[in-house]
């Protein structure tokens, strides 16, 4: 789940001004990523701290090289803060949602065309070190690098951050979406691309989520990731139909009519995550 903030010079300053405890918990926890420059976990122990620290970098490099074309990012200034929290309503107090529908959460704030705040919440009371939301949630703060006029379409940044989930994660999406094909409960292609805000209900979220990965991984599969950026760029200025036309040579109806019966197994088109 993403959430952007676009804030004048002044809004932020009162931003940063309200929230104290926020500057000291980083600061305090600073030494528990020592042996990274982007990130500072909070919340966890020292261990388990520096291995989420550690997996959160090489999700940032790989989703820079896969998405953005970018082998050598340049790094943070304002790190990116991740808050892992022991218990649902924790989580719930942090981010003003329900673990149930989402177990992570990105906010970014922009002033003046850049990201002066990163954000991530994430649950982390499953047995495994590592969050299982954390790698979708550090793709929405790279896909925030390329976009700071304007958030991507919900249906593409959610689509393409679903493909760096692990493949139990993604296949289950994918069942949500085609469970909801059989019994025609999907979204028609006008509603899913106009769609702004998540869905209230916790049912059609999860459709909205299997949808809009099939129909990335749809397009990706078409071309390459550097063209679907390129595209979702186009949406921000320009009409859709146009978009497909000029980046993928197809008409909105042909795009929607084959994107969910040629898509490829769920794991045939994921994005690798290099530790190296």
């Amino acid at each position: 789940m993403s959430i952007h903030h676009h804030l004048p010079v002044a809004s932020l300053a009162f931003w940063l001004a309200t929230s104290p405890s926020l500057i000291h918990a980083e600061n305090a926890a600073a030494d528990c990523a020592a042996k990274v420059r982007n990130v500072v976990v909070i919340g966890a122990s020292r261990g388990r701290a520096d291995a989420i620290a550690e997996q959160a970098e090489a999700v940032r490099k790989s989703a820079y090289a896969q998405l953005l074309g970018d082998l050598e990012p340049r790094h943070w200034a304002e790190r990116c803060a991740i808050h892992v929290h022991a218990t649902p309503a924790a989580f719930t107090e942090a981010v003003g949602g329900s673990p149930a529908a989402s177990r992570g959460a990105t906010s970014i704030e922009f002033s003046g065309g850049r990201v002066v705040s990163r954000r991530i919440d994430v649950m982390g009371d499953g047995s495994e070190i590592i969050p299982d939301a954390l790698a979708h949630e550090v793709v929405h703060v790279v896909l925030a690098e390329r976009f700071t006029a304007a958030a991507p379409p919900r249906w593409a940044d959610e689509g393409i951050a679903l493909l760096f989930d692990d493949a139990v994660k993604q296949a289950g999406h994918e069942s949500d979406f085609r469970a909801a094909r059989d019994r025609g409960l999907d979204f028609s292609a006008a509603d899913l691309l106009a769609l702004d805000l998540y869905p209230d209900d916790a049912r059609r979220q999860r459709v909205f989520y299997g949808q809009s990965a099939a129909l990335v991984r749809w397009l990706i599969a078409r071309r390459d990731a550097a063209t679907f950026i390129r595209f979702v760029a186009d949406l921000q200025t320009g009409d859709t139909a146009t978009a497909f036309e000029r980046h993928y040579d197809l008409d909105m109806k042909a795009v929607f009519d084959s994107a969910w019966k040629e898509v490829a197994p769920i794991q045939s088109l994921s994005f690798s995550i290099s530790k190296n």
